[in-house]
């Protein structure tokens, strides 16, 4: 017996710095969210603070928004684990996803409607052109200058390529004059509403945005085409966060409190929904080289 128990307290020996490792490695000083640059970075730090403040207070723990230049930016901050959270396009999430399969999505927003979005947890990419520029339809953009926003965009870029030209009869270096990369979907309209560029492909919800903020009305741009519906963007988790963890920050975020109805507002969005990795499989197909 005495044998046995020695045995016993052996082997629970070995196990104990096991599970002490995983306890520490499920502690953090902190959390971190990455944000793709959608629109100006400075709006987009002060738009999340209220959701900063509220998982800061769920978890009693500081969380801070880091300040992201580009799309691939954050795809190597979730990736590499320099950001705990990070809201990517769907399709900087599949590229993310490829590098690291730990990452996981586990939330996105359901939106409100808008004149060129419809309400709910999808968007369009559209093409869009100055009312005031006589062109009525796809022919009279070719031979424009067009602007995408950033080559990791899914509305801005990877769906322009790859649908496009099944509507136009030919892919986007042959219809139109000259593609630039604006950086983002606010610039890329920037462009066209200073006539930099005769056509632009965007997002429909920020299309929402800039109506929303007085910068264009209804008369000011014609949608000459829209892409199928996009499942709109995810919340996802670093591979290294702990999952009880990932837990409390899923019930901090569905949870409907003053604070959230807040940074829902600012993003013009009704609700934060589930979300899992297969409502964005359907363009691992338009992601692969042909």
């Amino acid at each position: 017996m005495r044998v046995l128990l020695c045995g016993l307290v052996f082997l629970l020996s070995l196990q104990a710095p096991v599970v002490l490792a995983d306890a520490a490695h499920c502690r953090q000083a902190g959390l971190s969210i990455a944000t793709v640059p959608v629109k100006n970075i400075d709006q987009l730090i002060e738009e999340y603070q209220p959701l900063a403040e509220w998982l800061s207070e769920g978890l009693d723990m500081p969380v801070q928004i880091l300040r992201s230049s580009s799309y691939e930016s954050v795809i190597d901050a979730i990736v590499s684990g320099g950001a705990d959270i990070a809201l990517l396009g769907p399709a900087s999430y599949l590229t993310a996803h490829r590098q690291n399969d730990g990452i996981e999505a586990f939330a996105s927003m359901a939106m409100q409607g808008g004149y060129f979005s419809s309400a709910g947890d999808y968007y369009q990419s559209i093409l869009v052109v100055r009312a005031d520029n006589g062109m009525d339809s796809l022919e009279d953009t070719r031979g424009q200058r067009l602007a995408l926003s950033d080559p990791a965009s899914t509305s801005g870029a990877l769906i322009p390529h790859r649908e496009f030209p099944v509507s136009g009869g030919s892919p986007l270096h042959q219809h139109f004059d000259r593609q630039i990369y604006a950086g983002s979907h606010d610039k890329a309209l920037d462009a066209l509403l200073l006539g930099r560029v005769g056509a632009a492909f965007v997002s429909s919800v920020r299309a929402d945005e800039y109506l929303r903020r007085g910068l264009i009305t209804t008369d000011s741009l014609r949608v000459l085409w829209r892409s199928a519906p996009i499942h709109y963007d995810p919340f996802v988790f670093s591979s290294e966060l702990c999952q009880d963890l990932k837990t409390q920050i899923r019930e901090l975020m569905l949870e409907r409190s003053p604070a959230m109805q807040v940074f829902l507002q600012s993003q013009r969005a009704a609700r934060i929904i589930p979300v899992a990795h297969q409502a964005y499989e359907p363009l691992l197909q338009l992601m692969t080289p042909r």
